[in-house]
């Protein structure tokens, strides 16, 4: 119960301390009535006379001779006062003393005055007092009982009762010693955001000690295990130079010494015979003899000669070069280096190019030392990895890894191939550490629209044909140079890359708006046809006709294709066949086509009927493979021979109206067919695998295509297509 009432009593006295010492910002006196901020102070001397203080002996608790003992009435008295009232005389009271501030008797444990137990709630305000600063309160020089005030607007010290202006009015106003205190707690909070961002920088800073210490003793191993493998080299070629003057030494040694044993052995003979012939006393036999020793001399100078030299040198100068040493000397000073790298990944900068779905996309970093000096060589060790950002599909830890290619300047191309549309995150790290930008969002567009875009002049119908197209059904390129078939004009038109028309090409083989074939290729040639004379025309680079040909049978031909043999292929959708000449155009042989398994929906008159698909265009592939195209796209050996087909569907409109095939081309390096494909809503380009699977798909979304017709493939990932509703040549990235 005791606990109880203290706290009741505590709670009473802090509210009359708030209603006596409650401090507002502004005074009665100043002739504004800006914001008001509420706050209580407490007087630490009132504070410290009211609970701090023996209400008996007036003197301040303390942990020594004035320890606060408390009562069973709830009270706290000193230990000196509690034991000079126990030292006074009690007549009747035996035991027990009286409370000096509410007069109940209070029972005297057996250890006396020093058993009371200490009063728990004066020691823990003791221990606070005495563990906090007190808060000093600015107080101005001329009104030392008014409290200075802070404007935060203003950011200014002000005495009430000294200003009396109202340029603060409506400003937040607080006690200038709340400000001071919230000002430290603000500078303690920015103080330990500082010392935790240096402890992480120090942090850091240790970790890369760390990995420096680790990449050395790698780099260390690596070093000796080179020169280990030289030295085995130069320990191996020692032996073997040892070995060859071992096996040279030997090969001589016993050249010699046959030659000694030979010449020991006529010695011994000769020496014998002589001791022999000294009892011969026959002149005819000692003459015969003395004849013998001649010849014998004369062989003797044979072998005065040694048969083999002692001469055994070794050239340090043998081989390729008299300064094989040199060279060597050369090669192990540039055997092998330490590559260092001053670059700074938090200043390092990556810049993202427009991303398309399914195409081969590119970042760039631009590396930076930690002078702020942009690099000029590379090396770093830079990592890259690329999330898709899309909340349903995405799974934790799925990154694609990016393709990096060091250009060698201080720049790094990051390559990768985005199968989604939509936002990417790509995560950069140099040394393992992020570059400045990290990471990096890309927005991948879902939309491929064209790269640059050719229809002569924007004047109107009034501008010469000379630059306008009209009708273009065929595209091809060769030697940076764009061939344009315009049909509608009777001519070719030859392009440069920035669309600048370099020659036209005009003649009676192209006359009657019929030309519909165009293709360039082996050995500079460039091939026509007209569908009307059914005629077949080669012709100069300069324009200038060099032959024209044309073939029974031809019914109706409605494109040709040039192989890497010089080989003409012709197309007749009237005979459904299909008609190969040589480079002289001699023909060499035909074979029919395979039915088309779709036909059209045709309106007239009478309503709508079905009608069949023809075929429309052919193309080359790889092993020279014949592609024709119509309502599918059918492969046929270089032959003839019919390999296989798979069908087009255009994927923005998988209707009734089935897609045709306007213009086919084959990209040999990759196996990729690409195909214009129109029906009676859409137009679009799709980019198959050489089995026919789709691997990307070319809306051109910011403009639309209207009736493609030819495409062909050039440089840099693109192709070009002809767009006949639009009557102008449009170029793509196709991958």
């Amino acid at each position: 119960m005791f606990w109880i009432a203290l706290g009741v009593s505590l709670l009473n006295k802090v509210q009359r301390f708030r209603q006596s010492n409650t401090n507002f910002e502004c005074c009665n006196l100043m002739p504004y009535s800006p914001t008001v901020v509420e706050t209580v102070s407490i007087n630490f001397d009132d504070f410290s006379e009211s609970f701090l203080t023996c209400a008996t002996c007036l003197y301040p608790f303390d942990a020594n001779s004035r320890k606060p003992k408390l009562l069973s009435c709830s009270h706290t008295v000193c230990f000196t006062c509690l034991g000079a009232i126990a030292d006074l005389p009690r007549p009747s009271e035996s035991g027990s003393i009286r409370c000096p501030i509410c007069r109940e008797m209070v029972s005297i444990p057996r250890g006396g005055i020093l058993a009371l137990p200490p009063s728990f709630m004066v020691n823990q305000l003791i221990d606070l007092v005495n563990g906090r600063k007190r808060d000093v309160i600015p107080k101005c020089p001329l009104h030392s009982d008014e409290e200075l005030l802070f404007c935060e607007t203003c950011d200014k010290v002000f005495c009430p009762s000294c200003c009396e202006t109202n340029e603060c009015q409506n400003h937040t106003v607080v006690p200038f010693s709340v400000a001071i205190k919230r000002m430290s707690e603000i500078m303690l909070y920015k103080a330990n955001q500082c010392i935790k961002s240096l402890s992480k920088a120090a942090g850091n800073v240790q970790r890369e000690l760390k990995s420096l210490e680790q990449s050395v003793e790698d780099v260390t191993v690596d070093i000796n295990n080179a020169f280990v493998m030289l030295n085995k080299i130069v320990v191996r070629r020692k032996g073997e130079l040892l070995q060859l003057v071992n096996e040279v030494k030997e090969a001589k040694s016993q050249i010699l010494q046959d030659q000694l044993n030979i010449i020991q052995l006529e010695k011994m003979k000769i020496e014998a015979e002589c001791i022999d012939f000294q009892k011969e006393l026959n002149v005819r036999t000692l003459t015969r003899y003395i004849a013998s020793l001649n010849e014998k001399l004369d062989c003797s100078l044979s072998l005065m000669e040694p048969r083999e030299n002692s001469f055994v040198c070794f050239e340090r100068e043998a081989g390729a070069s008299r300064d094989s040493p040199c060279l060597v000397e050369e090669m192990l000073s540039n055997f092998g280096s330490v590559t260092v790298s001053k670059t700074f990944p938090m200043l390092c900068v990556a810049a993202a190019g427009s991303a398309t779905k399914n195409l081969l996309c590119s970042v760039r970093l631009t590396t930076v030392d930690y002078e702020g000096l942009r690099r000029n060589t590379g090396g770093d060790p830079v990592r890259a990895f690329l999330t898709y950002l899309h909340p349903e599909t995405v799974e934790k830890g799925s990154r694609t890894s990016v393709h990096v290619t060091d250009n060698g300047d201080g720049t790094y191309e990051l390559t990768y191939v985005p199968s989604n549309a939509g936002l990417h995150r790509m995560e950069i790290t140099i040394f393992d550490r992020p570059v400045k930008n990290n990471p990096l969002l890309i927005d991948v567009s879902p939309h491929n629209n064209p790269l640059w875009q050719y229809s002569g002049s924007s004047k109107g119908e009034s501008q010469d044909a000379a630059e306008t197209l009209l009708q273009p059904v065929r595209v091809a390129s060769y030697d940076q140079l764009i061939y344009v078939l315009d049909t509608g004009h009777n001519c070719v038109k030859v392009l440069n890359p920035e669309g600048a028309i370099v020659r036209r090409i005009a003649g009676i083989p192209l006359a009657d708006q019929s030309a519909v074939g165009l293709a360039v290729g082996f050995k500079d040639i460039l091939v026509t046809l007209n569908w009307r004379s059914k005629l077949i025309t080669e012709w100069t680079w300069h324009g200038e006709e060099v032959k024209t040909f044309t073939f029974s049978e031809f019914v109706e031909p409605v494109d040709l294709a040039i192989d890497c043999d010089g080989r003409i292929i012709v197309l007749d959708n009237g005979r459904a066949k299909v008609f190969v000449f040589d480079r002289r155009a001699r023909p060499l042989f035909s074979f029919p086509l395979q039915k088309n398994n779709c036909c059209s929906l045709s309106s007239g008159r009478q309503g709508s009927h079905a009608s069949p698909v023809g075929f429309t265009c052919v193309t080359v592939g790889p092993n020279r493979d014949i592609l024709v195209g119509g309502c599918e796209i059918q492969i046929y050996s270089n032959g003839g021979t019919f390999l296989f087909a798979f069908p087009v569907e255009s994927p923005a409109n998988a209707c009734l109206q089935p897609a045709v095939v306007g213009g086919l081309a084959v990209d040999l390096e990759d196996k990729l067919v690409l195909a214009t494909l129109t029906n009676r809503k859409s137009s679009c380009i799709v980019v198959f695998n050489y089995d026919g699977s789709v691997v990307n798909h070319i809306d051109s979304f910011n403009s639309k295509l209207r009736r493609p017709s030819g495409i062909c493939t050039v440089d840099d990932r693109c192709c070009l297509v002809a767009d006949l509703g639009n009557n102008c040549i449009k170029r793509y990235r196709y991958k």
